[in-house]
Parts: C-alpha cells; structure tokens; sequence
C-alpha cells in the first residue's frame, strides 16, 4: 500500500510496500525558469479546455438478505468461550456454528455478550479467524471479537470471501496490536479486523469499532487474474481508530459507500491514511465518502491514488491533537484519479510535510496518458468547491482539470504551478500574505476575493498567469 511522493520529485512511483515515510521535499523545488509553462501552450490538434458536469453521484446497493431466521449461538453446544480463552477451540467452534447456519438457511447470526478470541494456524504468513456465509446478518451483541496475539504479518479476524449480502452489525473488532510479535520479516501491515475480498458483493458492515489491528479496519480487496473487484460495499455508523496502517483500504472496490462513521488516530506503519484508495491492478470506481469526522491521522484522512468518480462530501478532517505534522494530508489526490471535494470542513493545525495545506494534489504529467486537458491530463475534470478551509490551503500543481470555487479559505493559500484547464472562481481567501500564488496557471478567473477585496487574474487557455516568481518561492 502507499505510492506517495513529493509533489515536485520524480514522477516514477515508489514500490507499492515502500510509502516513503516523510516527504521533506520543499516548495523551492518547485522553482526554475519563469519563461513559459513548459508545453502548456495549446498545440493545433489538442482539445479546448472544457469543464464538463462530474459523474453521477454514486449509488449503491444494500444487501437484500432473504432468509428470515434467526439463531443465537449456543456456546457449550459448539464448544465456544466468551470469556477470552481458547482461541482455537473458540475460532473452529464458532466457524462450524455459522457454517451450520448457513446450510440450515439462517438469516440472522446473534453472538451473545462476552469476549471471543479469535485466531489460529493458518500458513506461515496468515493467522486465520472466521469466514461468514452468503445470505446472511452477523450480529454482535455486545459481544467483543479479539485476535489472539500472533507472529503473522497477516490476519482477517472476520472474512467476506466472494460472498454476496452480508451484513455485519455491533460491538467490537480488537486486533492484536499491542501484543503482536513484529518479528520474522515483513511489515506485519496485513493484520485487519474485517476484509472483504474476492468480488464479493451486496456488503454492510455498521454500528461497529474496529480498532487496534496491525492493518485496517476494513480492507476492501478485488482477486484474481482478470482484476476482479468488490462490488456496493457499505461503512457506516461505526468508529474505526488506533488501527496501525489504514482505516479503511479501497484495493478495488466499485460502488462504496462510506458515511457517517469516526475515523481517528491511525498511526504506526505508512501510509496511515483514514481512508486510502488505491487499486493496484483492479478498478476503483462511483466511491462516496460523506459526513466523517476525521481526526489526528498520522498520514492523513483521505488519499485517492487511482480512483474514478470519488465524491468527498460534507466531511470533517480536522488535525487537531496531532503533535507531529502529518505526513501527507488531510486530502490527497493523484493525477490518475479524479474527485468532486465538496462541503467539507478542513482545519489544519501541524500542516504536512509538505506545508501548511489542507489539500495538495500530485503530477498528472505522464506521456502515456491520453485524456481531458491539454496535458494528458484527467479524463473528468477534478471539482473542488464550497470547502472551509482553517489554517492551511490549497496546492495544485503540475496538472489539469480543475473547478475551484466557493472555496473559503482562513489563514492559508492558493497556490497553483504548471496547471492548465482550471477555473477558479468565487474563492475567498483571507491571509495577512502569500493569499493567492500562481505560476504559470492558464484557464479562466472571475469573482474571487483577496482579504475581503476583489481580485482580478488575468489568465486565458493560450496565456498562462503568473503574479508569484520563482524568486518568491
């Protein structure tokens, strides 16, 4: 997981297991010439600049689970403790109780109170917990699923494997974390409290805490040769935190839902992101992410590497409590992805590695991409608009496609480098200096305010802008 770099480094990816940890790269590296914008000048057989309307809002499907019976498990009938012992005879007891259900056409699964450890023998590499049947509600009644401590680098304490319509409901999902063995290679990173995996389809996991795994709370996961991704997957209501990598991982998950859930304080191994979307070799896609509170991540709370139609609304990303700048955040987005930011509430405290902004984007810059802008840019242009900015601003750089407006920003900047095909309008940004910085920005302006004041940028397709040289950066 974790391809980020610096926004003015090189444009080769990093390996996929090797996030680098602290991006230091400055905004002087940013700097060079000021005579031109290095191809942004609009070549005879390139598209005009063009802002059509973003995709649709995505919708997604909830399980439709169609057997009506209900059984509560019976601990000494199956041999399972709920008092926290016997991990092996509680993990295979409690399997073979769901797998019975299951073949007795059980609609809903009840565990009652207690806490259950789970785990056992899986490979060398996997510590394995429960798998959960097609068709059906798994219900934890305040009941607390707890992953005995292991040495594996890998762990799914509950597992959705090509199923279809489940739901997972209440209390608890404890990894192991504080007791894990983090020895005999690797990055112990893959320990997660739910994974759903193997196109699966028809998911809802809600009113849960997932929280303490060496991985993610929700690993969302496609399989296979041909790229097969994960189908109308469901987050909500639930407080994902103190997980050690990732909140929620998006590693091909079309159609997905997640709102209305806490996300706070991941941190321990990169990227340690709330949420992190990132396919690898399967499609991320029609992802809708609304009305989170997110707060001190140590990566940040949203990136987007590869995702198409990602719509952020309405959330909160607030760094407030960290003590150390995040390494990358709060938002994120690569050139490869494209996204409607919209309604959120950013407060920027620490800032990032990278400086005091609440969103920053990375270079679109790749010669083997045909698509929207002059560029090569995004195939949608990206939508960034009535966001509340406090503390820190936006950065764009090095690419194309963009809406910004009605953006309010308190105490930060605009800033934009080498983009093309972008409208800013109707921002108000409020800063005693450094309010709005461009450097070879082409596109059209109108309506926005500079410290309660009218500003004018005088910018067109064919005429980059320019009012902050490189001396000034």
């Amino acid at each position: 997981m974790g391809r980020l770099r610096p926004v003015c480094g090189s444009t080769s990816s990093a390996p996929l297991v090797a996030l680098v940890a602290s991006l230091s790269v400055s905004l002087a590296a940013c700097g060079g010439d000021d005579g031109g914008a290095e191809g942004m000048d609009p070549q005879p057989e390139a598209p005009l600049c063009s802002f059509p309307e973003p995709g649709p809002r995505p919708e997604v499907a909830l399980p439709n689970v169609t057997n009506t019976e209900e059984y509560t498990l019976e601990l000494d009938l199956w041999g399972v403790s709920n008092v926290g012992a016997d991990a092996l005879a509680t993990t295979e007891g409690l399997q073979d109780a769901l797998d019975w259900a299951a073949e007795q056409n059980i609609g809903k699964f009840i565990v009652p109170p207690g806490e259950y450890l789970i785990g056992k023998e899986g490979t060398s590499n996997y510590w394995a917990g429960i798998v959960l049947p097609s068709n059906m509600v798994f219900e934890l009644d305040d009941a607390v699923l707890r992953m005995d401590a292991n040495d594996r680098w890998n762990y799914c304490i509950v597992a959705v494997r090509g199923a279809q319509d489940v739901v997972i409901r209440g209390g608890e999902i404890v990894g192991d974390r504080d007791e894990h063995v983090y020895e005999g290679g690797g990055a112990h990173d893959e320990g997660h409290a739910i994974c759903v995996e193997g196109n699966s389809e028809r998911i809802l996991i809600e009113d849960t805490v997932l929280r303490e795994v060496t991985g993610d709370g929700v690993l969302i996961v496609g399989s296979g040769d041909e790229g097969n991704s994960c189908f109308d997957i469901v987050v909500r209501n639930s407080e994902i935190h103190h997980n050690r990598r990732q909140g929620v991982s998006i590693v091909g998950g079309v159609r997905v839902l997640i709102e209305d859930n806490e996300i706070h304080h991941i941190s321990g191994t990169s990227p340690q992101f709330g949420i992190d979307v990132e396919s690898l070799s399967f499609r991320s896609a029609d992802i809708l992410i609304r009305n989170n509170h997110f707060n001190q991540n140590q990566g940040g709370d949203l990136v987007n590497t590869d995702g198409t139609n990602l719509w952020f609304e309405d959330n909160v990303c607030d760094q407030t409590g960290l003590e150390e700048h995040q390494s990358d955040g709060p938002i994120v987005h690569w050139g490869k992805s494209d996204q409607v930011v919209r309604g959120n509430t950013i407060i920027v405290t620490v800032g990032s590695s990278n400086g005091q902004w609440g969103l920053i984007g990375y270079s679109a810059n790749d010669p083997d991409r045909e698509g929207f802008g002059l560029r090569g840019g995004n195939v949608q242009p990206n939508y960034f608009e009535d966001n509340t900015f406090i503390g820190g601003g936006m950065h764009l750089a090095k690419t194309s496609g963009f809406v910004v407006r009605n953006n309010v920003i308190e105490d930060g900047t605009m800033l934009g480098y080498n983009v093309e095909c972008v409208r800013i309008e109707d921002n108000d940004v409020t800063r005693e200096s450094e309010v709005y910085k461009f450097r070879n920005v082409a596109g059209e302006s109108f309506g926005n305010i500079k410290n309660g004041e009218p500003v004018e940028f005088l910018m067109a397709d064919d005429s980059p802008y320019t009012n902050s040289p490189p001396s000034q950066w």
